[in-house]
């Protein structure tokens, strides 16, 4: 063994010992989370009555924090009474909003939102709340709830240049890393033409990988400097105050000297090995400014969030970026050896190489658990949104990948071995006796292996370009929650078909009753129809009568609407059983009919369901505000895990289990050096 191979080995132990480390403390970092940022509750709150009009408007906001708010108040005119918003310096998921003195009008208020969050994305709804006894619109609270649904559009650009961004990365981490511990060590005895064939394939592809980096990272800043505005020398001065601003100003200043580091390396005389060292470093360096943006660390604790996703892409790293160095730098060069010399070649090159491709493979399958655990939270995320059916595609491109990495070591490998035959004294091979036939296995192999190689690799670009569609869409934590569903209750009467309609609901129906949230604004609707299913006009008014086993009433009238149909907006206080009585008089045939509705928890996740559904003045609320704060702060914490996440988060554990005894075995083969004999 020479000095040149016991160095390696020593260096690539201490990989080895690290990175074992690193995906061990993975899997104590399973916190369930959702990215973005996303309204939880504000105050005054969605369909509040107050009285009078309060001096500020405060929003809290789940998921990541706030870098920038617009954020408008309407009175019921129409006119902007708001003044500029403020994000709390201490809490960046709190926002207020001071309110013009003048403004102090009877009737509906509607707020407009729109932030850009800590991880670079924008989003934006509304609410509504009412000064005075003014009953709430019923088309504005349609409108509203249909504005605040999640929006699942990913951003074209965004997503191209964070896809650029990250297989420049990608190529930048493993690409010195595999070039140091795998490749040359295993030119060491060829020639000095294959030497430098391979120092300069390798250079050129630093070169590329240096320049899609440089040119994602400058693109993806500048997409995200148009959430404040129309991109102009004020907005991109404006995004560089804020935090991802700052970010991405290290993350651009990295990529250019990394850039202009392997230039002069192609042009210069610059010692490799030194190169290979810095340039491996600076990538982990912008590797961590993406970690320390995404939405894991923007979304749960900075720093945890942040190694679990620097994790996956150093996995990544050290998986595709070396598997495009055997493509397109191995591969190559061991074409225009010697016949005799490609098997062997291949051979101490993947053999090499497959230690640190066990490490990255580990790294990456458990960071991924980790991952999904904290965004996918439900299986049905991963067929009900968009963040989820990519998230599969990954997943399916990612074990077709695997399965051909294991086809190329554990079969493929041994094949090549085989073929060689075995060394002589010297260290060489000895060359065909048998007129070509040995030589003719040996070349089947070879190209079996390459076209192996190759293959895996292609299927690693498209995951690592997934990977950049997945962090510019809301995770499958935000984007699977309830959908609005209007939930009707029929009954027959006399002629008449009688219809109560509410809107939104949990479920369609339990059994004969409606399924509602407390504390929620819902728009009743009742209609009279005919056999035809032409709506019947009422002689009297229309009245919905309603009652709670805790001895809540109400009596409201319904307003006639273009349709033929009567509605009124009104939230229910209390959770539990509620009867409701339905009165009116379709061609002058009085109708009475009870319906039963089961009130149920609002969920404390949906975007500002905290309303004052008994129409208490504003100071009351105000008094209650610390409750709310102290609310908000606990929507943060870790909430307990579904029994998916718990799959997952046991999928992690198995996965360092079985990596930490692979790489352990991989280890010893290489120590002991079969891979030069097998």
């Amino acid at each position: 063994m020479t000095d040149s191979d016991r160095h390696t080995r020593s260096n690539a132990t201490l990989l080895i010992v690290i990175l074992i480390v690193g995906s061990v403390l993975l899997t104590s970092l399973v916190t369930p989370v959702a990215a973005h940022a996303y309204l939880s509750e504000s105050d005054p709150a969605n369909g509040e009555h107050v009285d009078p009009l309060p001096d500020e408007l405060t929003l809290y906001f789940s998921g990541d924090g706030v870098v920038n708010a617009d954020i408008t108040l309407e009175n019921p005119d129409g006119e902007v009474v708001s003044e500029e918003s403020e994000i709390d310096p201490d809490d960046t998921q709190i926002v207020r909003v001071p309110i013009d003195d003048a403004a102090g009008d009877d009737g509906m208020y509607t707020v407009e939102w729109e932030v850009l969050a800590d991880d670079g994305h924008t989003t934006a709804g509304s609410f509504f709340f009412a000064v005075g006894d003014e009953p709430l619109d019923r088309d504005a609270v349609l409108e509203a709830y249909e504005e605040d649904e999640t929006d699942e559009t990913i951003p074209a650009i965004e997503a191209g240049a964070k896809a650029l961004l990250l297989v420049g990365v990608v190529g930048l981490l493993g690409i010195p890393a595999v070039a140091m511990l795998a490749v040359r060590p295993a030119f060491a005895r060829a020639d000095a033409a294959a030497r430098s064939s391979v120092d300069e394939r390798i250079g050129r592809l630093l070169a590329g990988a240096a320049g899609l980096t440089l040119v994602g990272a400058v693109v993806l800043g500048l997409t995200r400097s148009t959430a404040l505005g129309p991109l102009s020398l004020e907005t991109i001065s404006q995004f560089v105050e804020t935090p991802l601003g700052e970010a991405w100003i290290v993350q651009v200043t990295l990529a250019a000297v990394l850039a202009g580091l392997v230039t002069a390396a192609a042009r210069g005389p610059l010692v490799k090995r030194a190169v290979h060292v810095v340039v491996f470093g600076g990538a982990l360096a912008v590797a961590g400014t993406i970690a320390w943006t995404s939405h894991s660390a923007t979304a749960i604790d900075q720093l945890e969030g942040a190694v679990v996703d620097f994790v996956h892409l150093l996995g990544a790293g050290l998986w595709a970026g070396g598997l495009v160095v055997l493509a397109l730098v191995v591969v190559p060069v061991v074409r225009n050896a010697e016949s005799d010399d490609r098997a062997d070649l291949l051979a101490r090159t993947i053999g090499r190489f497959s230690i640190l491709a066990f490490v990255g493979v580990t790294l990456v399958v458990a960071s991924g658990f980790v991952l999904a655990s904290w965004h996918v939270p439900t299986a049905d995320g991963l067929t009900g949104t968009i963040y989820g059916l990519t998230l599969v595609a990954k997943l399916v491109l990612a074990a077709l990948a695997l399965g051909l990495g294991g086809l190329s070591r554990f079969v493929l490998l041994p094949r090549l071995a085989a073929d060689q035959g075995p060394e002589t004294a010297d260290g060489l091979r000895p060359a065909s006796t048998d007129g070509g036939t040995e030589r003719s296995s040996r070349d089947r192999s070879v190209s079996t292996v390459v076209r192996s190689i190759r293959l895996e690799v292609a299927l690693l670009v498209v995951v690592v370009v997934l990977s950049g569609v997945l962090t510019s869409a809301p995770t499958a934590a935000v984007a699977s929650g309830d959908d609005l569903v209007e939930s009707t209750i029929e009954y027959e009467y006399d002629d008449h078909l009688v219809e109560l309609s509410a809107f939104p609901a949990t479920e369609e129906t339990a059994g004969d009753a409606l399924v509602l949230e407390a504390d929620e604004p819902i728009v009743f609707k009742v209609a009279f129809l005919e056999d035809g299913g032409e709506a019947v006009a009422s002689d009297q008014p229309v009245r919905l009568l309603a009652s709670s086993d805790d001895g809540t009433e109400f009596e409201v009238e319904l307003e006639e609407t273009d349709d033929g149909t009567y509605a009124v907006v009104q939230p229910l206080a209390d959770e539990g059983r509620w009867e409701f009585r339905i009165t009116g008089a379709p061609d002058g045939s009085y109708v009475s009919e009870w319906i039963d509705a089961e009130v149920v928890p609002a969920d404390e996740h949906d975007h500002d369901t905290h309303a004052d559904a008994d129409g208490g003045g504003h100071d009351d609320h105000a008094a209650g505000h610390d409750t709310h704060a102290k609310d908000h702060a606990d929507h943060g914490g870790p909430e307990e895990a579904t029994a998916f996440q718990t799959l997952l988060q046991f999928g992690a554990v198995v996965t360092v289990v079985g990596g930490v005894v692979a790489i352990t075995l991989e280890s010893l083969r290489l120590r002991g050096g079969r891979f030069d004999r097998e």
